[in-house]
């Protein structure tokens, strides 16, 4: 967190407050997720720790921690605000959604609706999503699986120079170029141009360049990205929970609060008075459901 800890802090919680309204008329239940989970492989991120020497992990990442406590899949749909360590003491706070047990492509424009409703909302006008395909690129490494880590460092870092110096034919080199520099409204893999074609807004494209390094995606993933800033804001994708589909995404709340100026309506209701009668008003405003300040 910044220096300026009440400032971000009221930022953070103007935002998770709109966050928690939209998720709501969406139709999603809050989820609370232990702080501290025993350590187990399938976990990521989080701090590990050791405790009575058993080895823990602090504040894990969200999809997998939920993966990890989710026993019986069931069709579910969650959210969840919450802090994300990676590695080290410092986190970063995260807002997002799973839907678990929907059907294609359902599942992934649901998903996305609720996204751009956020930047709907938050007017978020100059920020876009960016949907690409793991299995594409699976399937275009098959030929030449003793490559395919250089392949995805390559994606990772953007670097296509790392594939050119593959020892790999012209025309293998050729079709990786095409998938890794392809972005448009319409592309090779009918699924992503299903997807877009039914979100139809113009903040969203196809970017076969896109892929995200979480073992558990499956195939479509997307990133959020803004150009005021160097990094992406938030991203998800598709992934199983035993045999059902699921889709999620999370949004990095601490890059939200450099592209949003909190708004407060001065809607409340201001009361004064002596101490009795004016907190006995108060109570009778907010269970009404009005909002009220106090001058004290």
């Amino acid at each position: 967190m910044s220096k300026d800890l009440f400032s971000q802090s009221l930022r953070l919680s103007y935002i998770s407050r709109v966050l928690r309204e939209i998720f709501n008329l969406w139709n999603y239940s809050e989820i609370f997720l232990p702080t501290v989970e025993s350590f187990d492989e399938s976990l990521r991120d989080g701090l590990k720790m050791i405790y009575n020497d058993r080895v823990y992990l602090m504040k894990p990442d969200i999809t997998s921690q939920l993966l990890f406590n989710l026993k019986v899949p069931s069709r579910h749909r969650f959210f969840y605000i919450s802090e994300v360590l990676r590695g080290s003491i410092s986190g970063r706070w995260q807002a997002g959604v799973e839907f678990i047990g929907g059907e294609s492509p359902h599942l992934y424009v649901e998903v996305l609706s609720i996204l751009l409703t956020i930047l709907d909302v938050l007017n978020l006008n100059e920020v876009f999503v960016d949907l690409g395909s793991l299995k594409l690129w699976e399937d275009a490494v098959k030929d030449i699986k003793e490559y395919a880590s250089v392949v995805f460092e390559a994606l990772r870092k953007r670097n296509f120079g790392m594939i050119e110096e593959l020892p790999i034919d012209h025309d293998k080199k050729d079709e990786l170029w095409e998938l890794f520099n392809f972005r448009g409204r319409k592309g090779p893999y009918e699924k992503l141009n299903e997807v877009l074609e039914a979100l139809d807004d113009k903040r969203v494209f196809i970017d076969l360049g896109t892929i995200r390094f979480y073992p558990y995606y499956d195939d479509l993933i997307f990133e959020v990205y803004s150009p005021k800033l160097g990094r992406p804001i938030g991203g998800g994708g598709e992934y199983r929970v035993g045999a059902m589909k699921a889709c999620g995404f999370a949004l990095d709340l601490n890059a939200l609060t450099q592209l949003v100026e909190p708004k407060f309506e001065d809607g409340r209701v201001k009361l004064s008075g002596n101490v009795a009668s004016v907190y006995r008003e108060a109570r009778k405003f907010v269970l009404q459901g009005k909002g009220v300040i106090v001058d004290t």
